[in-house]
């Protein structure tokens, strides 16, 4: 056996101590490993996200905008049609007539053609209008037509020129009455009339016209009275010519 005397084991616990204290050393001041870390492979990824049924692929769905018809320019003002022979209904439209003058502070419009004379007066005044037509010396020999409307209806009546200042019914002179139609309107203080008359009535208190002359005419009216026999308020003269 081995006889360990006192200053060995001093000694053999100091070399203990130091072994010691460096293995301590040693393990503190080594640096700690960080752990690997594993990352998904991309197969792996898609696989987490990637959900547990299957779902179609989206699909885009157009939607085409009903037809829609193409925009029609505006007149530039209304259109009304114009009948081609004038319509005697006591309203007188532009262009209805083939002919128009202004005589004595009111119109006068006509159409004819080889056998009648279609006429209309449009009148600033209330009261009666009449037209001569043809006269040899003031009103002497003109065929005379002169209406008015009272009570919302019109009368007219077929005159002749029996003296320079004087007219009266065709009927009173032994005459006919010619008038084939007519109609008339009173509105706002002025008043409409047409009328429809033969070119050659062959009566002898009707003057004959024939197409494509050029003919005297005297015209009048009355701002407020109806009266055939009142004195006309205002009165003029103008001429015409009959389409061939």
């Amino acid at each position: 056996m081995w006889a360990i005397d006192r200053s060995d084991l001093v000694l053999l616990g100091i070399a203990v101590g130091i072994v010691a204290l460096l293995g301590l050393t040693l393990l503190l001041g080594s640096p700690r490993q960080p752990e690997p870390v594993t990352l998904p492979s991309p197969s792996q990824e898609v696989a987490q996200i990637a959900p547990t049924a299957a779902t179609p692929d989206p699909v885009m769905v157009v939607v085409q905008p009903e037809p829609q018809p193409a925009p029609q320019p505006m007149p530039a003002s209304p259109v009304q049609d114009v009948p081609s022979t004038p319509i005697v209904d006591g309203i007188i439209q532009t262009g209805e007539y083939a002919h128009s003058m202004e005589a004595g502070g009111f119109r006068v419009y006509w159409t004819n053609d080889d056998v009648l004379l279609r006429m209309g007066l449009f009148s600033p005044g209330a009261g009666y209008v009449a037209i001569g037509l043809d006269p040899d010396r003031r009103m002497q020999g003109a065929n005379f037509i002169i209406g008015a409307v009272r009570n919302g209806r019109a009368e007219i009546r077929d005159d002749y020129g029996i003296a320079s200042l004087t007219h009266g019914s065709d009927i009173d002179q032994g005459g006919t009455y010619d008038i084939l139609a007519f109609a008339g309107r009173e509105l706002n203080g002025q008043t409409t009339l047409e009328f429809i008359i033969p070119l050659d009535s062959g009566d002898a208190f009707d003057k004959p016209l024939e197409p494509g002359g050029t003919y005297n005419v005297l015209v009048a009216f009355h701002n407020t009275n109806d009266s055939f026999s009142a004195r006309h308020s205002q009165r003029g003269s103008g001429e015409m010519r009959l389409d061939d």
